[in-house]
């Protein structure tokens, strides 16, 4: 996770625990009273780049929470809504996720390649509640200057048990990235090709992540927040050579404060 990344999250965080940080004036039992969900913080392993065949552990924040059916996090998902339906079936608003880069020493086949920054991508959001499923697409440019690419972000989600102390949803995400994204984070220049590296300018692809995210309420307060996610490249990205693996697998495991 990037450091723009964890201060956007710890910005909105604030925000959503202590609303007087934003310019609001209200008691601590209404604000309780206005968030739902989990805030804490946990291990996660996950590869060391997109492709890698190693992984690593990090300390990392973990935020399933929404204030006020407004503003949200979900993961490495941070949006508010800025229209919803009377129901609140059907919500229209903006949202950010990171796109996580690479640095030459993560793995043999990155070396004597320049540092792929990470980004933040963002853009309007369309989430829509329809049984049994919650769909959303969002439309994402590189806020961040990094690849100047676009995205589109399909993904649906699933509850599988609420039950008062298991809180589990499966989910499936679709990330299309277009050539520039893909060029950006898969593709090797000429001036950076090797023997063993061949220049390579892939084209537009799609990632696809199959997930599961979970908390188990250990009291009235507290939960332990657990999850995992595998990620599919599809053949633009999983064809770079400097990918080891079509497929990586994340997983968290940490502690947090329920609302």
């Amino acid at each position: 996770m990037t450091a723009l990344m964890r201060r956007v999250l710890c910005l909105l965080a604030a925000g959503l625990i202590d609303p007087n940080l934003c310019g609001a004036q209200t008691t601590d039992d209404s604000v309780h009273k206005s968030l739902d969900g989990y805030l804490g913080a946990g291990a996660m392993v996950l590869p060391k780049y997109v492709g890698s065949a190693g992984s690593e552990t990090k300390l990392v924040p973990l935020a399933i929470i929404e204030y006020k059916e407004t503003a949200y996090i979900h993961l490495n998902r941070a949006g508010v809504r800025l229209w919803s339906s009377r129901d609140k079936k059907l919500a229209l608003g903006i949202a950010a996720e990171p796109r996580i880069g690479f640095r030459p020493q993560d793995g043999p086949r990155l070396a004597g390649m320049a540092i792929r920054h990470d980004a933040i991508e963002g853009g309007p959001a369309l989430e829509w509640e329809l049984a049994p499923f919650a769909l959303s697409a969002a439309y994402f440019t590189d806020w961040s200057d990094t690849s100047g690419g676009r995205s589109w972000r399909l993904s649906a989600d699933r509850q599988l048990v609420d039950d008062g102390r298991w809180d589990i949803s499966a989910y499936l995400d679709l990330d299309h990235a277009d050539s520039r994204i893909v060029q950006y984070y898969f593709g090797v220049p000429p001036d950076e090709a090797t023997a063993a590296r061949p220049s390579y300018r892939p084209g537009a692809t799609v990632i696809s992540g199959l997930g599961l995210s979970g908390a188990y309420l250990l009291n009235k307060n507290h939960a332990l927040l657990f999850g995992g996610e595998l990620t599919y490249l599809g053949a633009a990205a999983a064809d770079s050579p400097i990918v080891q693996r079509r497929s990586g697998v994340m997983g968290y495991l940490g502690l947090g404060l329920a609302f």
